[in-house]
């Protein structure tokens, strides 16, 4: 482990670029589709809503682009802004304290700047917080890396930075501000996985290289975990767990069976939903969603399980342009409503909504996909009491279960 120079415990800057949106999916029309594809609504989200949930969204607090939520077990919520690099503390009783916990110098702008945080499994004891966010290599042209960097939490201020993942590739200078890095999570585990975009299309097959892939490493130094699928191998970077993807932007484990789900922002229309074992290959750029990338006819390589797409776009039209941004499993208590579920925040141009995907019990097929409520295009996640907080460009709120009154009582 080491300390490391380029991050600073306490915030030094609040200055703020603008950029359009969080993650855009970034489409690219270069081809049509056949009749073939006319299937391919029918595994899209994108229905017609009436929000039947009983539910009403509470502003927490404002917020420069709160990309990224993360609990501790006391009920603490940190949260890290995308430009800025400041890294803030909600209690657990709902007050933004004053000055921010700690703070990561970023090279910002369109995908890049501090994407995740994760909290240590062992938090009660250790007190540590890791952050993901890119690293500037140089201004112009822009290059930068993705770093994950381990703070102390000591009396709401982040202390002693070290380096975790130092040693990623840098960045492509020919498509600055894409593919570089989506979101960290601890998995059931106890390993830090860390999802890694592909910076440009002809890296993510390529095993000997960490982009477009998800890794998996230990929390101490970054190291691999000893059982990853290509341990041993010459040409495989050890720490990759699996690989094939675009971009995955955020992930989550289930509970109980503890099975990976994670997105793939795929360059075309739907985006969509995989099951991540370790060792497999999710298809980019050879297959994207259920077609080959070079002649979109239907294909045999299909890895996603769900898709999502704009309501009425033609994925043939290459007008879907959705992107998935945070992803949280709910068990359904504090919500009866919802029931246990995969919550996800997705957007496209016009909307931002919060979904809730109803697995089946074996988990491997989406049985319901119904918008929650709107104004979701950042992170999602479930406090350890079990409310739900998602964030927007400008806030951070949370849903509260309101049950519809019974007629006569």
């Amino acid at each position: 482990m080491r300390a490391t120079g380029r991050v600073r415990p306490l915030a030094a800057s609040s200055s703020r670029i603008e950029v359009s949106a969080i993650f855009p999916a970034m489409k690219f029309v270069s081809a049509t589709f056949g009749l073939a594809l006319l299937g391919l609504l029918v595994a899209c989200g994108g229905d017609e809503h009436k929000n039947p949930f009983s539910v009403k969204s509470e502003v927490v607090t404002s917020a420069d682009r709160p990309i990224t939520l993360a609990f501790a077990p006391d009920g603490r919520l940190f949260y890290g802004e995308q430009n800025t690099g400041n890294i803030h503390i909600v209690t657990a009783a709902g007050t933004l304290l004053a000055e921010p916990f700690g703070h990561v110098d970023v090279q910002a702008g369109l995908e890049w700047g501090l994407t995740g945080l994760a909290v240590d499994p062992d938090f009660e004891r250790n007190h540590f917080l890791y952050v993901l966010f890119t690293q500037s290599v140089q201004k112009e042209p822009a290059t930068a890396r993705p770093v994950v960097t381990r703070f102390t939490d000591r009396d709401n201020k982040g202390v002693d930075p070290t380096a975790i993942i130092d040693n990623l590739p840098e960045t492509d200078p020919a498509h600055p501000g894409y593919n570089s890095h989506g979101r960290i999570q601890f998995g059931p585990d106890g390993y830090l996985y860390v999802a890694i975009g592909n910076y440009d299309v002809a890296n993510s097959q390529d095993l000997a290289i960490p982009q477009g892939k998800v890794l998996r490493v230990s929390k101490d130094d970054g190291s691999p975990a000893p059982d990853n699928p290509f341990i041993g191998r010459a040409d495989a970077d050890p720490r990759i767990f699996a690989y094939g993807f675009r971009e995955t932007f955020d992930f989550a484990f289930r509970p109980g069976s503890g099975k990976m789900y994670g997105t793939d922002n795929t360059a075309v229309s739907c985006e969509e939903l995989n099951i991540i074992d370790g060792g497999n290959d999710y298809g980019y750029p050879n297959d994207i969603g259920q077609f080959p990338y070079a002649d979109c006819r239907f294909g045999s390589h299909v890895t996603g399980i769900h898709f999502f797409a704009k309501k009425d776009a033609r994925p043939e039209d290459f007008l879907s342009n959705t992107y998935v941004s945070g992803l949280a499993f709910v068990s359904g208590t504090k919500y009866p409503t919802i029931g246990a579920a995969l919550l996800v925040c997705e957007s496209e141009a016009e909307t931002h909504t919060l979904r809730r995907l109803t697995l089946s019990e074996t988990g491997d097929q989406v049985l319901a996909d119904d918008i929650v409520i709107d104004d979701c295009n950042m992170d999602v996640k479930v406090s350890p009491e079990g409310t739900i907080f998602y964030s927007n460009e400008k806030e951070i709120r949370r849903l509260v279960f309101e049950p519809t009154p019974v007629e006569g009582q």
